[in-house]
């Protein structure tokens, strides 16, 4: 066994972020996960070919969304709209482990391939559907995508800017969390059918996890009636606590004080000058209360210094602080590298991608291994195994089923070649970008910097 979950197959028919994350997080601990899509329609998770990649035949193969969420797995296709394919979709339900879906409510039911059909095949299997609202209520039908519910579930009330109106967090930021969360409820699932020999459903809300992280704002207004407030960067009862400027453009650190012993421990740090004796900021209350006259004089202190450098004299002295980081200083600072956080895949030569870096798994275990295992599959790459070897299905068989459109390889109807984005086009695109300041820079050594050239 070389990790956590070794021999348990997966079948993943999910799209977007969250549960693809969910899936490529078990494929990390050596499970296999077989990634069931169609070649009826275009992949994509939204990011399109990685535009520095070599141009190749087989364009729909170069997703850089796909390729960031379906790491590790075997991919094949199955056309679901044809009775033979869902026949096989059956076959190899019966044999796995898992079966993880993120349609709207009543699509499987629709396919003949809902919990209820395939625990016919299988009785212990575990089937997770994964929806926005839940497969019961009166949302049940609505659609939900990761990025409203920072807004549904009330986050953003808390994300804004006082007499701004709330802001969202940006990207679908409630997608991983909700993916790892799938990985539990599977585990917890597969747990007690080892003990039980039973399978289960698992109906998994979106919307429920989300409010699930607005614990105590759900229960301030439940015990004093409070109903949240948009409060910047600050705190309902600590300060200081906040972002402040650093020497440099656009150069921040954030800094937090729990307690008394804290805010005297910055003091040393600042060399203890004269305002901080003022009796307003004397004690904790008093330095909440004058929060913005606290904030003025913390800037004044922070923007003469470079952030990396006192977030280490902070830390040093035990207060919290940490450096805001782009990306580049994530993917290169040292703490991200000693770690080995981020892996490098190497894509096969026809795809033209190279090597690639992607994020691992938060943890170590002295005991089992946790690593990205193999890269993403091209489109039905491993239909011939996954039918010949783990179904049993001859060669002539799978001929016949590539022949009636059941399997593709390519993508049918063939969609338009996407144009290739010279290096000067990248960079004229990116700095457009800039000055319209939806990005703050573009680095055209990026692959020197990760070592990946």
């Amino acid at each position: 066994m070389d990790g956590l979950l070794s021999g348990i197959r997966v079948i993943d028919c999910t799209t977007v972020n969250a549960m693809p994350t969910a899936t490529y997080t078990m494929a990390d601990m050596d499970a296999e996960v077989i990634k069931v899509e169609t070649h009826t329609r275009l992949r994509t998770e939204g990011l399109g070919p990685f535009p520095d990649s070599v141009p190749g035949d087989k364009f729909w193969n170069r997703d850089g969304g796909f390729h960031r969420l379906n790491r590790g797995k075997l991919g094949i296709t199955l056309n679901l709209k044809l009775p033979q394919a869902v026949q096989l979709f059956k076959r190899l339900a019966a044999v796995s482990d898992v079966v993880a879906e993120n349609n709207r409510p009543g699509v499987m039911d629709r396919l003949g391939l809902g919990y209820k059909e395939l625990r016919r095949v299988n009785p212990s299997l575990i089937y997770l559907s994964f929806s926005g609202f839940g497969q019961t209520g009166p949302w049940r039908d609505y659609q939900g995508i990761g990025r409203m519910f920072e807004l549904t579930s009330g986050l953003s009330q808390f994300t804004g800017y006082p007499d701004e109106g709330p802001r969202r967090v940006g990207g679908a930021w409630f997608d991983p969390p909700n993916g790892w969360m799938v990985v539990f409820a599977l585990l917890s699932a597969l747990h007690w059918r080892d003990e039980t020999g039973e399978g289960q459903w698992i109906d998994y809300a979106m919307y429920q996890m989300a409010v699930s992280t607005m614990g105590d704002a759900i229960l301030d207004w439940q015990t004093n009636g409070g109903n949240g407030r948009i409060m910047g960067n600050g705190h309902p009862y600590m300060a200081p606590h906040g972002a402040y400027p650093c020497q440099g453009d656009d150069q921040w650190i954030v800094i937090t004080v729990e307690d008394d012993a804290q805010w005297e421990a910055l003091c040393r740090v600042m060399d203890n000058p004269e305002w901080t004796r003022l009796p307003h900021f004397s004690d904790g209350l008093n330095r909440w209360k004058h929060q913005e006259a606290l904030n003025q004089r913390m800037a004044q202190w922070t923007c003469l210094h470079n952030p990396h450098d006192l977030m280490a004299r902070l830390q040093e002295a035990g207060v919290p602080a940490g450096a805001v980081q782009n990306a580049r200083q994530v993917m290169t600072d040292p703490q991200m590298r000693y770690r080995g956080f981020f892996q490098r895949v190497q894509h096969s030569k026809e795809s033209g991608m190279g090597t690639r870096l992607y994020n691992g798994q938060p943890w170590k275990m002295d005991k089992t291994s946790t690593y990205i295992r193999r890269p993403s599959p091209d489109l039905g790459q491993d239909n011939e195994h996954v039918l010949g070897k783990i179904l049993g299905v001859s060669e002539a068989e799978i001929a016949a089923l590539y022949e009636l459109g059941a399997l593709g390889k390519e993508p049918n109807p063939m969609p338009k070649r996407q144009a290739q984005m010279t290096l000067e086009e990248t960079r004229k695109r990116f700095a457009d970008e800039i000055d319209r300041g939806s990005m703050a820079g573009y680095d055209p050594d990026y692959k020197k910097a990760l070592e990946t050239e």
